[in-house]
């Protein structure tokens, strides 16, 4: 009797360790999984493309946000990041300038951030009710995950879990951020990151690809509305050959949508290249500095770092190459030779007939008020000044 009695403290006592266990924080949700939205359409999106980041905007965007909240509801004592400034990342470019990337905190070197990690990616890949796999990845537009020394990528998802850089070979504690084993990193593609797709919406969302960057800029302006077409590759512009490391850096950050709040190296070479203090602060000297440059050109003024600004500050602090039989050659027929023409409502000649092949109307030597026209419209998207003439910074943006 007294033996029975024994057992049953000795149960007692295992069952209210147990519940005692179970309301420590953090350790009921280490296995938990987060909550998949209700009355979700049997339609999914496709496994998300490559679009790799080319634009500076690192504003978090509302997806990244809402997908940050969610991880952080399931499991309270964790947290995530987002937003990075430009040119301030050890990689070349990184999601985290177009504020669509996401680092969320678990750590790889403790039994419960590995079994958060293993939860949210079992989540993110399992099917759902309709067989789809890789289900809520796809719904939430998941570009690739890297975390513990792998990367996955919804455009390889084939190729399964892949080796991240040469982490295998660094299982030192120093390396645990390089290597993603303090935090899992989540990238989204452009229609997950601006919460379109399904998973918030109940919709399937159309392939959006972000903004373009033009040929002669490394980087594309900041996002301002769906894309549904695939940007044009290029190759990266580079400095000419003798420049000096400023004008080097200034061709690197070219095109990169710069304005009064932005931070990091990219605002400190305009400033250097402006005179003004370069401590990678935009404020208002540097925004005084900018409109400045823009009112010399003849562009818009809008204080802000934008394509035609680049390209005016670029032509600032490039020497013009040395011209050669064979370039003179090479851009007889172009319409580099009409730079120092300035052309408004009345001109005659070859240059108004160059033009207007160039805004594709019909040639007839003679700018009128169609022609007028034509060119305040290209002068508007190019952020120019529309004054309906013709100078040598619409001529630059003309392509000459």
């Amino acid at each position: 009797m007294d033996l029975r009695n024994t057992r049953r403290r000795l149960l007692t006592l295992v069952l209210t360790a147990g519940a005692l266990l179970l309301a420590i924080p953090g350790q009921a949700t280490a296995a938990a999984t987060p909550t998949t939205p209700s009355g979700l359409p049997s339609a999914i999106e496709p496994l998300a493309g490559y679009v790799p980041a080319d634009s500076c905007d690192p504003t978090a965007k509302p997806g990244v946000v809402a997908f940050g909240e969610l991880l952080t509801a399931t499991y309270p004592t964790t947290g995530y990041g987002i937003s990075r400034s430009c040119g301030s990342d050890p990689l070349p470019t990184s999601e985290h300038y177009d504020g669509r990337a996401l680092d969320w905190s678990t750590s790889a070197r403790t039994r419960a951030g590995r079994a958060r990690a293993h939860a949210v990616i079992g989540w993110l890949f399992a099917r759902d009710a309709a067989g789809n796999a890789y289900a809520n990845a796809r719904r939430l537009g998941v570009m690739y995950v890297i975390w513990n020394n792998r990367i996955w990528g919804a455009y390889r998802a084939g190729d399964g879990w892949r080796p991240y850089s040469s982490c295998a070979s660094h299982p030192e504690v120093a390396w645990d951020t390089t290597c993603h084993r303090d935090h899992m990193h989540f990238s989204f593609s452009w229609e997950g990151a601006m919460r379109r797709t399904s998973f918030w919406t109940r919709q399937v969302a159309a392939a959006d690809y972000g903004p373009c960057r033009a040929a002669d800029l490394n980087w594309a302006g900041h996002y301002t509305r769906p894309n549904p077409s695939r940007c044009a590759s290029y190759p990266t512009v580079h400095a000419p050959s003798g420049a000096s490391s400023l004008v080097r850096s200034l061709y690197t950050w070219s095109g990169m949508w710069l304005h009064r709040g932005s931070t990091g190296p990219a605002v400190a070479a305009v400033q250097q290249a402006l005179g003004t203090t370069a401590d990678g602060s935009f404020g208002p000297a540097t925004r005084a500095a900018v409109i400045d440059l823009q009112g010399r050109h003849g562009l818009t003024t809008t204080g802000g770092m934008n394509p035609a600004t680049w390209r005016a500050l670029l032509s600032q602090v490039t020497p013009p190459a040395p011209a050669t039989a064979a370039t003179r050659t090479a851009t007889h027929s172009r319409l580099t030779r009409y730079l120092d023409v300035v052309l408004r409502r009345g001109s005659h000649g070859r240059a108004v007939a160059a033009l207007q092949r160039r805004l594709h109307q019909p040639v007839s030597r003679h700018f009128g008020l169609r022609t007028r026209h034509r060119v305040q419209g290209f002068q508007r998207r190019h952020h120019l000044r529309a004054t309906g003439v013709v100078r040598r910074s619409t001529w630059r943006a003309l392509g000459a």
